[in-house]
């Protein structure tokens, strides 16, 4: 079997960690897997058998449809949508799990987080790629918070909230990395979706519906502190072991958790990242004031020389011997004009 060429994001996640060990769970790949059959011992999990992927997407024509790998482990069982951990369970315990761009669409993170624990090894391995929400279309709305993140856990959510899919749509924009890396979001990110289309997404949720979208929004700072704060409250049995920040220009982090680790929890932040974001562009606000201050001097600067090279050509203007050239230049400028007309 030919293993194909790996992608940027496959590269990145493989000098992240070592997937050749042991057994592993790929979830969600659709037709992007990051570890191909053959470089490692790896069983795939997403919501559908390989034929009905096939047919929801049949339309979408960013997904190829080739590429979609045989499912082991549908989570569609012909007749409801079973966990996770039911789907898996005939594998566990497998020494590693892989989801790439699953972890942000999730209802319940902290019931996710305890499905996949319930079927990785007790010094297994959790391997996420996660989009940071300030460079992708996320760039607009507002940080996660601890508090959403237990509301849906007490409720027991297993689709996307009201909460979540009008967040979402509403907020979603289109979006540029380079420049979101470089001068922050801004009015340059037009929304997507119209309100029409929000509200029918949202009656769609209210109706029980499954709406897809990023019911969570992180950053490579605040998801390590997610995942500590549930550690504190006793609500996962994961750490973070290791984390890769966004790269320049592009959208995504990796992190790799783990089972059994006895964590040095970091201390709660003093700020948070998104204040000591806004704190960040506000001195930047400060030193480009200071900037447009500076030019606003150099002009008014070369405004008074300017009036006084003016009043210097006044003053000759109105000398004799200014009326003597002009006089002298006369006929010169006669003499042109009939050379001109010849």
């Amino acid at each position: 079997m030919s293993i194909p060429t790996p992608t940027p994001r496959a590269k990145r996640v493989n000098e992240l960690f070592d997937f050749s060990a042991g057994r592993g769970l790929e979830i969600g790949p659709l037709h992007q897997p990051l570890i191909p059959r053959g470089a490692a011992t790896v069983s795939y999990l997403d919501l559908y058998d390989r034929d009905r992927l096939y047919e929801s997407y049949a339309e979408q024509p960013q997904v190829n449809h080739d590429t979609i790998p045989e499912i082991d482990y549908p989570m569609w069982d012909g007749t409801r949508m079973r966990t996770l951990e039911e789907a898996a369970k005939e594998g566990a315990p497998f020494d590693w799990a892989l989801a790439s761009h699953v972890v942000e669409h999730v209802p319940d993170l902290v019931g996710w987080l305890a499905q996949v624990e319930a079927v990785v090894a007790p010094d297994g391995a959790l391997v996420l790629v996660v989009p940071d929400r300030r460079y992708t279309f996320d760039a607009h709305r507002p940080p996660t918070t601890m508090g959403q993140i237990l509301q849906a856990y007490e409720a027991g959510d297993t689709t996307p909230s009201v909460r979540a899919v009008f967040d979402h749509h509403r907020a979603a924009v289109n979006s540029d990395a380079k420049r979101l890396h470089h001068r922050g979001p801004s009015e340059a990110e037009t929304c997507i979706h119209d309100l029409g289309y929000t509200r029918a997404q949202v009656e769609r949720a209210r109706r029980g519906e499954y709406v897809d979208c990023h019911v969570w929004t992180y950053t490579d700072r605040s998801f390590p502190e997610i995942i500590a704060e549930l550690r504190r409250l006793g609500l996962t049995g994961w750490s973070v072991e290791s984390l890769l920040p966004v790269p320049e220009n592009d959208i995504e982090f990796y992190v790799v958790l783990r089972r059994g680790l006895s964590p040095d929890l970091p201390a709660v932040p003093a700020i948070p990242d998104w204040v000591e974001h806004g704190l960040e562009l506000r001195d930047e606000v400060a030193r480009l004031r200071e900037v447009v201050a500076d030019q606003r001097r150099r002009l008014e600067s070369q405004r008074k020389q300017l009036a006084g090279q003016r009043a210097e050509i006044d003053d000759l203007r109105g000398s004799k011997r200014w009326k003597l050239a002009t006089a002298l230049a006369a006929p010169l400028d006669r003499w042109r004009d009939r050379r001109s007309d010849d």
